[in-house]
């Protein structure tokens, strides 16, 4: 009679064994997934860095629209930023770039600065812009269109894009 019971429980233990065995393995692949999704990180382009906005600039003569603080990190570049609105919608951005070390950039690096659209599909608008001391940079739109704009910051291997609105 035991030999009768026994062929009954080794089906069941060797099938919770196999279940065992799988749910193991899923974990397993999926650990292994993820590791080879941060190693594989390192090797993707990063080309554009999101700027974060830091805090709100209150109304004032010349920025009556208020605007906004933007701070981040694009290569080896800190950048921090200001930019702010006027009555007639025209923006004013002001942008210090400092070193690794804490010194600024120096004059001679190459810094282009653009807006475009970011609700619609268009042209990328070149921004003039003067150099107030090493590392210091300050541009003015023409008056924008109501909707989101991007600034784009363009550093040697890298841009970085803050995005930010102008109301009707």
């Amino acid at each position: 009679m035991t030999r009768s019971s026994r062929p009954a429980q080794q089906p069941s233990a060797s099938a919770e064994v196999r279940g065992a065995r799988v749910l193991v393995g899923i974990i397993g692949g999926v650990f292994l997934l993820l590791i080879a999704a941060f190693v594989g990180m390192i090797f993707f382009v990063h080309d554009e860095a999101r700027l974060n906005a830091v805090g709100p600039i209150a109304a004032a003569p010349g920025a009556e629209r208020g605007g906004v603080v933007f701070h981040g990190t694009a290569n080896i570049w800190e950048v921090r930023g200001r930019l702010m609105q006027d009555d007639a919608r025209q923006v004013r951005f002001a942008i210090d770039l400092v070193g690794p070390t804490g010194q600024p950039a120096p004059p001679e690096l190459a810094v282009r600065l653009a807006l475009e659209r970011a609700d619609v599909d268009g042209a990328v608008t070149p921004l003039a812009h003067s150099l107030l001391r090493p590392g210091s940079l300050t541009a003015s739109s023409a008056p924008l269109d109501p909707g989101r704009w991007r600034l784009r910051i363009a550093l040697p291997e890298i841009e970085a894009v803050q995005e930010f609105r102008v109301e009707p």
